[in-house]
């Protein structure tokens, strides 16, 4: 009886089940395409050459309405932390700071999951209509964030008033 009661307790017990995310090549619908709108040089402290970045949307029009996928193809080694501390600066600089700490614990599980890269490693920022953001590291997922806030904030490391690189933000928009 105890045991039946116990059984009956487990089944009843709400589950919390978190899903990988999908891999890159199955995460938009079939029926999206994406076309290249720009690319450009990204660079450490304006001066190092570290790789290239690609921008791919729906439509290049400028006004980053999902789908879209930023590609960065990397030609030097570059710590998994600086990609996470570098993330949390440009973005803080580009909003509110009310705003940047309502989202900072998000941002900073996000930015957990950077690794250290290489050579020839590729990131992948894949942005959908229905507000998922999903990061890979050479076409493997690593992390899925939900919400158009989160993305769109996201976003405003390259794409703010204050981006990464002024030149990359033109470069990437095809300005």
């Amino acid at each position: 009886m105890q045991r039946s009661v116990l059984t009956l307790l487990v089944a009843l017990l709400p589950l919390t089940v978190h899903a990988a995310p999908p891999a890159p090549a199955h995460f938009f619908a079939e029926d999206v395409s994406l076309t290249e709108c720009g690319t450009g040089e990204v660079r450490a402290l304006r001066f190092f050459r570290v790789g290239q970045a690609t921008l791919a949307s729906a439509r290049c029009d400028g006004d980053l309405n999902p789908p879209l996928r930023l590609v960065f193809r990397y030609r030097r080694e570059v710590p998994g932390d600086a990609f996470g501390k570098a993330a949390e600066a440009m973005i803080g600089r580009n909003m509110t700071d009310d705003a940047f700490q309502q989202l900072k614990p998000r941002l900073q599980a996000f930015n957990s999951h950077y690794r250290d890269i290489g050579a020839g490693d590729v990131y992948q920022l894949d942005y959908d209509a229905d507000g998922r953001l999903l990061l890979s590291l050479n076409d493997q997922p690593l992390v899925m964030e939900q919400g158009d806030d989160f993305a769109r904030a996201y976003l405003k490391i390259w794409f703010g008033e204050r981006p990464y690189s002024a030149d990359l933000k033109q470069a990437l928009l095809g300005d």
